[in-house]
């Protein structure tokens, strides 16, 4: 199957490799790195710092009022933050999207930072909290309401230091249990039929401030340990579609990336994973 590029009729360069969409598809997720400056990104932190101050009495200058982890359910209308949805992420968004596909809303909207969750958790890994997001719709194989989870890292995340926690190819999954449901299914039954076995591979989304991952909507994931390091910022929000996913055309040239993810999930065998574990939501 013939790798998509920027799309028919566009003269625009794709901003990712073909190896960058190469891993969208077999990993469920590639990084665009430094989609925004590391100014960019401490100029948002005040904001995100402000608003925490505002919301939950959270200061920066008293590590007393820190609790293990909070999050600001709402978008940060602010040009501060803002400005950190550029231009080469628009353009990225489209080249896993496909061209005019994507809705178009720029802006950030889920914040949980991290300051120390499950700092003394013996656990090497989280076995609980994993989901994939979308609790505001019914989950189908061609579902248009998230077509991508856009992590923006709003921090330098380490290791260790309370990154994201994906499970490497269990979109796959995710598209085979969808692809049995044609119906669809609720937030939870989705949970439970992909979490009926293990899953593994696990990876700490980590980088630089102004990085931002761009993530299969299938894509299983959790909030990591913060054993080390300075409170961490990211920022959750989706790219959703103006239309449903199209699986069933007959000329695949014009399949976006994200629809080719899917078909090449129902066309392979069921995913492996390394170091598996029984997890749950």
């Amino acid at each position: 199957m013939k790798l998509p590029g920027p799309g028919r009729g566009s003269s625009r360069m794709a901003v990712l490799t073909a190896a960058d969409r190469d891993a969208f598809v077999e990993r469920g997720f590639c990084v665009l790195r430094a989609a925004f400056t590391a100014a960019q990104a401490a100029a948002a932190r005040r904001a995100v710092w402000r608003r925490m101050t505002q919301k939950a009495g959270i200061r920066e200058d008293d590590p007393s009022t820190w609790p293990p982890g909070y999050d600001i359910e709402e978008r940060l209308a602010v040009p501060e933050v803002l400005a950190c949805f550029t231009d080469p992420l628009a353009h990225a968004i489209s080249d896993l999207v496909g061209p005019g596909r994507w809705r178009g809303e720029r802006g950030w909207g889920f914040w949980p930072v991290n300051f120390s969750h499950g700092a003394g958790d013996p656990r090497e890994v989280p076995t609980t909290g994993w989901h994939v997001d979308g609790n505001w719709f019914r989950h189908t194989l061609d579902a248009s309401r998230q077509g991508l989870l856009v992590i923006g890292l709003f921090s330098d995340v380490e290791p260790g230091g309370g990154a994201t926690l994906v499970a490497e190819g269990s979109h796959l999954r995710t598209a085979r249990v969808l692809a049995e449901h044609p119906g669809g299914l609720t937030h939870l039954e989705l949970f439970e039929a992909v979490l009926a076995e293990p899953i593994g591979s696990f990876t700490e989304l980590t980088g630089a401030a102004g990085d931002v991952i761009l993530a299969h909507p299938f894509l299983f994931h959790t909030r990591g340990f913060k054993r080390t390091g300075p409170p961490r910022f990211i920022s959750n929000t989706e790219a959703g579609l103006r239309a449903p996913l199209r699986l069933d055309r007959e000329d695949d040239a014009d399949d976006s990336v994200l629809e080719r993810s899917i078909r090449a999930a129902l066309a392979a065998p069921p995913p492996t994973f390394a170091t598996p574990l029984r997890c749950r939501f």
